[in-house]
């Protein structure tokens, strides 16, 4: 799935660089990127085009994301809430969610993501299915 994920990122460009500034193989935002380095305890010169350490935290972020899920509820939502907490960030899904009532179920917390992002809901929820679709072809 990790491969999925990072071909919908950046289609395995390592100098992807998107509009907003996300940059290498998985799209790492500047501060994402320097929190996660971080906790990793990467050297300061260690750049998001670096695909060996890029993979790597993007698949270290990929799993705090998902171990946010981890609340009672099927393994398929747990891990596409994950990956809608990646892509639009973790507070902006909590929100989504705290506004559905709290709900539990990844359809249900979606929902209300286009109160919260706006527009951009429409970005995450093509992700999550994009990915889906990317995997079952990898």
């Amino acid at each position: 799935m990790w491969k999925a994920q990072l071909y919908q990122e950046s289609r395995f460009k390592l100098m992807a660089l998107s509009p907003v500034g996300a940059k290498g193989l998985a799209q790492f935002m500047p501060k994402t990127w320097i929190q996660i380095s971080r906790e990793l305890k990467y050297n300061k010169i260690i750049i998001p085009y670096s695909s060996y350490h890029a993979i790597n935290a993007g698949a270290y972020y990929m799993r705090k994301q998902r171990n946010q899920w981890n609340w009672k509820r099927p393994q398929e939502d747990k891990h596409n809430l994950a990956l809608a907490s990646y892509n639009a960030g973790l507070g902006n899904i909590l929100k989504a969610q705290k506004l559905c009532n709290n709900a539990l179920l990844y359809e249900d917390i979606i929902k209300c993501l286009p109160k919260i992002t706006g527009h951009y809901s429409n970005e995450t929820i093509t992700y999550v299915k994009r990915i889906k679709k990317w995997y079952q072809l990898f």
